[in-house]
């Protein structure tokens, strides 16, 4: 179907990567993968034809359509959403109005010219109800709802939809499309994992050609037939899924080793050789026969495959916290003017978090799990109740749409500067390498950085802002899969507190020790990480819900005083005790990553946790009452010396004397 040969493509001295051979043949599944700056989306735009290659060609056969999903879409506006994703059944359209036209010739026709209308609107009308034509609006709405939009808001004008909604019309009418060959570039990222879980479906089902870039192993492993690897040799095509590659290239990575070990040890023995009797007269033609096997292997020496550069880091020890870290209480959250319309997403909201937790959001599309997490950061405003952060709680906040939050005029050093108030810059130089920003790379321009940089960068400014609560917001955006395995070690290590968002099952999988199911304005906990959860959801053992304000047992508790504020820590050094993760492309050959902990030990833990959890709920609100009765008194006690300092009150003998209400007497 589409055969490239000899292909390359370079920018400014940089080659992305030449001598490119590839045939994408009809009905297979290839995901396209290779660390970010491989130029996996820049093949996908010569493919199109939307970009020349400097060398080679591409040949895609007659008639085969090609249907392209990039990173990001141009802004739509003035259409509704069913308007956009109608445009995806064009070819489908055409031939509906033809029939139209048909039906009025045939309304005036007579004779031998009735016939061959009548005979044509009868071909054309199978054509018809062979593409679904028939069906047309009900698949608009069944694609746009497995999407994740809800059928009351399809004749919303696209303007009013931010990006990631946005990237979901195009998919839809990409889909609606049915081209030959669909070619995808991360087309989950803007996906929460219901919409996943359908789009995955639907591809599975999908009779054309599929060529997909992602960072999803999950998904790579349910849909691909094929993995193609790009770097900057080439490309090289694996038969099997996600998991089959990786074995592969380990394998292939550890008989390149024999192979190059093999063939050192021969060349040191024939050089050996040559150097002791290559001037002795009697093993003169010997020495030379060596010398001649000598160049020969020299000519055909075995090259290991380079070794691609990956993100290198381990988050710092974070300072110590309270046991509760964070407390909401009684919160009710709502979108829209008070009314009718009013969009209750939450009433009477307790949840709490404590210290050294890891826990993923997880829930239906507008379920409220990206508002609960702002909730915990205190970035959204909410009607009712209280937000207390827990005693030392330095939290950091990595929102879903983080980059956009990031000054495109600075540099990359400027900007990472500025998130740093106690670092020196040649500290931030070294936390900014280890992202790949080196060298020049820390001049250029955030705008002009690709989304997986952007999201690099954001990363590295979370590292100079070091926190002991981390609530991330689909944090593996844009991220190659080397760098979301690095991120995943990290993270494993990681002795705060974590709440996360993510479509990344994998992900999930690798970090989280709980999960919360955020529906209907309820959180219900389930111990143990995704996989653990959907087992229980299979078999239908779901634990009770959290209780709400109005149910739980502490109804009637005067809400506590706010929080005191106090000094924030200094930052600890990024230099940690324990040895830095390294990851490299394929597998992680040659990578160190320690052992964690077994999914079945994640489990015990947690279920261990929340077992403490509820047993000791009387002696915390007890604690927290005594914390907070202990801020009150220092707070009086601070205003007390404060006054004893000022001159003017001793200009006061009767009022020092007698003590007023409020103030503290001496005893006797």
């Amino acid at each position: 179907m589409i055969h490239l040969h000899g292909v390359g493509k370079g920018y400014g001295g940089r080659t992305l990567f030449e001598d490119v051979a590839w045939d994408i043949k009809p009905a297979t599944r290839v995901g396209l993968v290779g660390p970010n700056g491989a130029g996996k989306t820049t093949l996908f735009s010569i493919i199109t034809g939307e970009l020349a290659p400097d060398a080679g060609i591409v040949r895609i056969a007659r008639e085969v359509t090609v249907g392209h999903l990039p990173q990001e879409v141009a802004l739509i506006a003035g259409r509704s959403v069913r308007e956009v994703a109608r445009d995806g059944l064009e070819r489908v359209l055409a031939v509906g109005r033809t029939l139209t036209a048909l039906e009025t010739s045939m309304a005036v026709a007579t004779g031998t010219e009735l016939e061959g209308l009548m005979d044509q609107y009868g071909h054309l009308q199978a054509r018809f109800e062979a593409m679904g034509g028939f069906l047309v609006e009900n698949r608009v709405e069944e694609i746009l709802c497995g999407l994740g939009f809800a059928r009351d808001r399809l004749d919303r004008d696209c303007a009013e939809l931010s990006g990631g909604w946005q990237m979901r019309v195009a998919l839809a009418r990409l889909l609606l499309m049915h081209p030959d060959v669909l070619l995808l570039d991360e087309p989950t990222n803007h996906l929460d994992l219901e919409s996943l879980v359908w789009l995955e479906g639907f591809l599975r089902t999908y009779r054309g050609t599929l060529v997909m870039i992602s960072h999803d192993r999950s998904f790579l492993n349910g849909l691909c037939t094929h993995i193609a690897e790009l770097s900057g040799e080439g490309l090289r095509v694996y038969t099997g899924d996600f998991e089959s590659y990786l074995e592969q290239v380990a394998q292939r990575q550890a008989l390149l080793e024999r192979q190059q070990k093999n063939q050192d040890r021969k060349i040191a023995e024939l050089q050996r050789f040559v150097d002791r009797f290559r001037y002795k007269a009697t093993k003169a033609r010997q020495a030379q026969s060596r010398l001649k096997q000598l160049t020969k292997l020299e000519e055909t020496r075995v090259e290991l495959d380079a070794k691609q550069r990956t993100i290198h880091f381990a988050l710092p020890e974070p300072p110590r916290s309270g046991r509760v870290v964070l407390t909401l209480e009684n919160v009710r959250k709502a979108y829209g003017p008070p009314g009718p319309d009013e969009k209750v997403v939450y009433r009477g909201l307790d949840v709490q978090l404590v210290r050294g937790a890891k826990i993923a959001l997880v829930g239906p599309n507008g379920a409220g799990k990206s508002t609960l997490l702002k909730l915990l950061a205190g970035v959204t405003p909410y009607q009712g109740g209280h937000r207390d952060p827990g005693p030392q709680s330095r939290v950091f906040y990595f929102a879903q749409h983080q980059v956009e939050s990031l000054d495109l005029r600075r540099t990359v050093l400027e900007e990472a500067l500025a998130a740093s108030q106690t670092h020196a810059p040649t500290f931030v130089r070294s936390i900014l390498g280890a992202f790949l920003f080196s060298g020049e790379d820390v001049d250029k321009r955030v705008g002009v950085l690709s989304g997986g940089e952007k999201n690099r960068l954001a990363l590295a400014k979370m590292l100079l802002t070091p926190a002991n609560v981390l609530l991330l917001d689909e944090p593996t955006n844009h991220l190659d899969m080397a760098s979301c395995a690095v991120l995943e070690a990290a993270l494993g290590d990681y002795t705060g507190t974590v709440v996360l968002i993510s479509h990344d099952r994998h992900f999930m999988d690798e970090v989280v020790e709980e999960v919360w199911e955020v529906a209907d304005g309820r959180v219900t906990p389930f111990p143990g990480n995704y996989s653990d959860y959907l087992d229980r959801c299979a078999r239908g053992d779901r634990p009770a819900p959290l209780p709400l304000h109005d149910d739980s047992p502490t109804k009637g508790r005067a809400a506590p005083a706010a929080s005191r504020s106090t000094a924030a820590p200094p930052a600890p050094n990024v230099e940690t005790t324990s040895e830095p993760v390294s990851i490299d492309w394929g597998a992680g050959v040659g990578g160190d990553v320690r052992r964690r902990k077994s999914k079945d030990e994640k489990r015990v833990e947690a279920e261990l946790r929340q077992k403490r959890l509820a047993a000791t709920r009387p002696l915390r609100d007890a604690l927290e009452s005594a914390e907070k009765a202990v801020g009150v008194l220092e707070d009086r006690l601070t205003a007390l010396r404060a006054r004893q300092a000022d001159p003017a009150h001793y200009g006061r003998p009767d009022e020092v004397r007698e003590g007023k209400p409020g103030r503290v007497s001496e005893p006797g």
